[in-house]
């Protein structure tokens, strides 16, 4: 095996080519500073599925410039539809700019908002600026700078490279941060597995601009949402094992590539009926179906150690409910760029990054674990798991503005 060793110092290396690492590639190219993105992938697909852009993100990416290429690949979300496991209706919230927000909503396919990034990234002129087939080994820390190597997967070369500052955006399962919590071993897991596929419709549903939400978030759950004029996504959460105790995983488990099975799960939900678009069908008909655990980690007291810090699913995975993982990673690229616009490229600007950051998305990691917006479901679901007469005999319409409008103070999102 060869040595690859590459004197010159940069300014910024990022590992991590997903969503995360990319809005940051982007966000810091505007300092007009020396930064590579490494990403162990040899080549960037349009895998994945459905996922939600906030409005308070959504501000980021037109920032970045990206408006006309998310109107041309995504959906702007009017409204989420809240029903029981019945098909019962509850209450409406209405999401983006048809909620009053400065900047609208988006459902997207993952692939399509990657590429979109990648595309935005490469556009920049510099075409060493992302490093693919690069798989990180290790790094250690010099009196000035960071020596990190990497394994060239294509041609089995090892690469010595030298960077001032190092961001680890690098995902769940966080090369970077393990090198700081050798020990916290898997992801946690509380019981709940998630079938998620996508759908291919000659029409969607309704206006078309609509997020369906069923069920119980803790025990039976099915959510739907356009992503765009012809393609559905939908996820089916249950609940296999109690949530009494941390749950072993096996490595292989938390895949995301993990194929699932429709006939796994369908009969689980029979139950699950709206007079506007047939449930089962739309899941027999998916183009694909990948079956893994809703997981995330336990909180940590730090994410910076002197000039390396972490951004993203890297520093803070979270639930699914409520949609915010990705909106907050772009959060994170945002904030770090001001502080290293503030303070330089220094390990102050990332502990000024982490002080800001942190206390928010620990709030949020939280509110995801109590299932977010979701918990309304729950709540009428506990109360009345068979078909209810009248909504208000469960629940008031105060309690259920009260438990949103709560949930939007915490995370933060602003009008």
């Amino acid at each position: 095996m060869s040595y690859v060793d590459n004197n010159d110092i940069i300014d910024i290396a990022i590992i991590g080519g997903g969503i995360s690492g990319l809005v940051t590639a982007l966000y810091l190219s505007r300092l007009n500073i020396r930064i590579r993105l490494y990403e162990q992938s040899e080549h960037i697909d349009t895998v994945g599925f459905g996922l939600n852009l906030q409005p308070y993100c959504v501000k980021c990416l037109y920032e970045l410039g990206l408006e006309n290429q998310l109107n041309d690949v995504g959906i702007k979300t009017k409204k989420a539809l809240f029903y029981s496991r019945h098909g019962q209706f509850i209450f409406e919230d209405l999401r983006g700019l048809d909620g009053g927000y400065s900047y609208p909503m988006y459902s997207i396919h993952r692939g399509y908002l990657h590429q979109i990034l990648f595309y935005q990234l490469q556009k920049l002129g510099d075409e060493f600026i992302i490093q693919l087939s690069h798989k990180l080994i290790e790094f250690n820390n010099k009196s000035n700078h960071i020596e990190i190597q990497f394994l060239n997967t294509k041609t089995n070369q090892r690469k010595l490279i030298q960077t001032k500052l190092l961001i680890g955006a690098d995902g769940i399962n966080s090369l970077v941060r393990k090198f700081f919590y050798p020990n916290e071993g898997l992801p946690v897991w509380k019981g709940l597995q998630i079938w998620r596929g996508i759908t291919h419709v000659e029409k969607t549903y309704l206006d078309e601009k609509t997020m369906i939400c069923m069920g119980n978030p803790d025990t039976k759950y099915f959510i739907m949402y356009p992503i765009s004029n012809n393609l559905i996504n939908w996820a089916c959460v249950l609940r296999i094992q109690e949530n009494n105790h941390n749950i072993s995983l096996s490595t292989n488990s938390i895949d995301w590539n993990n194929k699932g099975f429709y006939q796994d799960f369908l009969s689980l939900i029979k139950e699950m009926k709206l007079d506007f678009i047939d449930i089962k069908q739309l899941i027999k008909s998916s183009i694909n179906i990948n079956q893994f655990p809703i997981t995330d980690r336990e909180q940590i007291p730090r994410w910076t150690f002197n000039c390396v810090t972490l951004v993203g699913d890297a520093a803070h995975p979270m639930y699914p409910n409520g949609g915010n993982g990705a909106s907050q990673a772009i959060l994170d690229a945002q904030q770090l760029y001001y502080s290293l616009l503030k303070y330089g490229i220094t390990n102050q600007a990332l502990e000024d990054y982490e002080n800001i950051r942190r206390p928010l998305t620990d709030q949020i990691v939280l509110l995801a674990r109590q299932y977010g917006p979701d918990e309304i479901l729950r709540l009428i679901d506990d109360r009345s798991p068979n078909e209810f007469e009248n909504l208000s005999d469960i629940i008031s319409s105060d309690e259920i503005q009260s438990i949103y409008e709560n949930y939007r103070k915490r995370t933060g999102a602003k009008k």
